[in-house]
């Protein structure tokens, strides 16, 4: 499947999942090893990296390619098939690897160091994205019957947690800053592409005072957001021609105080970009995309946006790298 019809597909099947949600027990969880067996399956040590990591869609395993220039062709196995459904996005933290999947929609956490698996539901709609803070709170955006919603994840317990942003009708990114301030990327009465912040207080998150952020918004598809964690600036990726040619897979990079006159946009993209993540050091970006019906990872220099390769190969679905810099 093209990763332009893969990301329709997500946002449908994230819609009727959410649509489905019933009253799903408030906390689930369970720990599971996971020993690859076979030379082929062998996990690599993690101190080999860094890595783009992604989840097969056809597989289900975790799989990676070693970053380089140029990219690369054959991704590596680094799990057995874990079966937990169409991974929406992945995150790391140490050689954690959060996962946010769907059918049955949960957050999963596989350590790299003892190929365990622990499962974690998310009884609040259908995961789309995952993002880590800097104290390790876990946060996945999902879709409800109606409204954006946000499960949050406080280790140890990882108990499950919603966040509702009255400010948008529909999300399907999210990202977290140093200061703890989680925002949403979704969309809002007008249909266009924007971004929503769920700032922070003494007491933690304050969903009741979710607001959107002074943007651009010229239409177009949302296709990812995430903070800077060396300088907290916002990065966004859309699709302004809707992923029917033209522009697409521009990214927009917002220095503090977060408005229309400070970013600064490139494009990145070919014909439908979908998803964004930053190298540990915050000198590259990831985004999918496709040509030709090829679907492939891009890495591009960051902030400037130099073509540096490509990974491709594999059947991905979400994507991250290792080592990563929280909050990622």
């Amino acid at each position: 499947m093209s990763h332009h019809l893969r990301r329709i597909a997500v946002l449908v099947a994230a819609i009727e999942l959410g649509a489905c949600a019933a009253a799903a027990p408030v906390s689930s969880s369970s720990v599971m090893p996971f020993r690859p067996a076979g030379t082929q399956q062998q996990a690599l040590p993690p101190e080999l990296g860094p890595f783009v990591i992604s989840m097969s869609a056809r597989t289900g395993e975790l799989e990676l390619w070693p970053l380089r220039k140029g990219g690369g062709s054959h991704p590596k196995p680094l799990s057995r098939p874990l079966g937990l459904g169409f991974a929406a996005g992945l995150a790391t933290k140490g050689h954690v690897i959060a996962i946010a999947s769907q059918n049955p929609s949960q957050l999963s956490l596989y350590s790299m160091n003892d190929q365990s698996l622990r499962t974690f539901a998310d009884p609040f709609g259908a995961a789309t994205d995952v993002a880590i803070g800097n104290d390790g709170t876990i946060y996945v955006n999902n879709v409800p019957k109606a409204g954006s919603s946000v499960t949050m994840y406080r280790p140890p317990a990882h108990r499950p947690v919603q966040l509702i942003c009255a400010a948008l009708s529909f999300s399907t990114a999210v990202a977290v800053d140093n200061e703890n301030d989680i925002y949403l990327q979704g969309y809002g009465a007008g249909g266009s592409a924007i971004v929503a912040e769920i700032p922070n207080g003494p007491g933690g998150p304050e969903p009741q005072n979710c607001a959107t952020l002074p943007l651009k918004t010229d239409g177009g598809y949302g296709a990812g957001v995430v903070v800077d964690p060396t300088t907290d600036d916002l990065v966004t990726l859309d699709d302004p021609d809707y992923c029917a040619g033209g522009i697409e897979g521009r990214m927009t990079v917002y220095p503090k105080p977060y408005n229309i006159n400070t970013g600064k946009s490139r494009v990145l993209g070919f014909e439908c970009a979908g998803g964004l993540r930053l190298s540990a050091d915050s000198k590259y970006v990831y985004l999918g995309d496709t040509n030709l019906s090829i679907s492939f990872i891009l890495q591009r220099t960051f902030p400037d946006g130099g073509d540096v390769g490509r990974y491709r190969g594999g059947d991905w679905s979400g994507f991250t790298t290792i080592p990563s810099s929280l909050p990622n």
